[in-house]
């Protein structure tokens, strides 16, 4: 017979009827790491942006059972896996080289169905291309393919809902992705406020659509992102941030 190309596919096709399900969790679980941690790079359309190590676990058959029924090698079947990621490029989510793109969730989730936008935030989604957020502005959306383009969403939703990632906890899942794709929108300028010259947030309609997804005040978020608190010898001092300082602490909340 041909040669299983992979660990998986020879665990797929040895896998008992008990342990389907735990094999189709393990087998689904990559196009999620695809969707949440690749992108398109200069070099690869589909090119990972972090670390994975991957540890299947067996249920082995017991020796002497298996010699009782005539078997030289115990039957092992797949019990589960565990997964550790690290070294995600974070910075992608920001800040993308020309010609390469941040990771494939986003442009999923502006390529899904109106019907499903509508159920995340309609406010923000319906209606929306790449051209509406700063983060990913740099691809036009008619440019969108592959893993990334819409027509993967389907599958990604589906292999969420197989690890019970599905319903509330699903909508504040991508909820959180479109807090980031409005952080990103955020624009900051110089004021002058009691005599002190302090940044400002300089885009309103962005902030009121920012503290309805993430229901919070407008007052707090602009407090939060255009001034900085810290102690020093007991006391809790703040000071008001330039606009660019308060730029980069809005891309590194994103």
């Amino acid at each position: 017979g041909t040669r299983p190309s992979s660990p998986l596919d020879l665990v797929k096709s040895t896998s008992s009827e008990h342990g389907a399900g735990t094999v189709e969790r393990v087998l689904r679980a990559n196009p999620l790491f695809e969707a949440f941690g690749n992108a398109k790079t200069l070099r690869n359309d589909n090119s990972s942006r972090f670390g994975k190590f991957t540890q299947l676990q067996f249920d082995v058959e017991d020796h002497d059972l298996a010699q009782r029924e005539g078997r030289h090698i115990p039957i092992c079947e797949l019990a589960g896996s565990k997964c550790i990621t690290y070294l995600l490029e974070k910075s992608r989510v920001v800040s993308v080289s020309e010609g390469e793109r941040t990771f494939h969730i986003f442009y999923q989730m502006l390529g899904a169905p109106d019907t499903d936008k509508e159920k995340i935030w309609k406010e923000g989604l319906v209606g929306f291309d790449t051209s509406d957020f700063a983060y990913l502005r740099n691809v036009p959306s008619n440019s969108i393919d592959g893993l990334a383009s819409g027509d993967n969403w389907s599958e990604t939703v589906d292999a969420l809902s197989i690890f019970g990632i599905n319903d509330d906890l699903f909508l504040h899942l991508m909820r959180s992705l479109c807090v980031i794709l409005q952080l990103g929108n955020l624009t900051f300028g110089m004021d002058v406020v009691e005599g002190e010259e302090r940044s400002t947030i300089s885009s309103p309609d962005v902030l009121s659509k920012l503290s309805s997804i993430m229901g919070v005040s407008e007052q707090e978020i602009e407090s939060a992102m255009t001034k900085r608190s810290f102690s020093m010898r007991g006391e809790e001092v703040t000071i008001a941030l330039k606009d660019n300082e308060a730029k980069d602490g809005c891309d590194a909340l994103a």
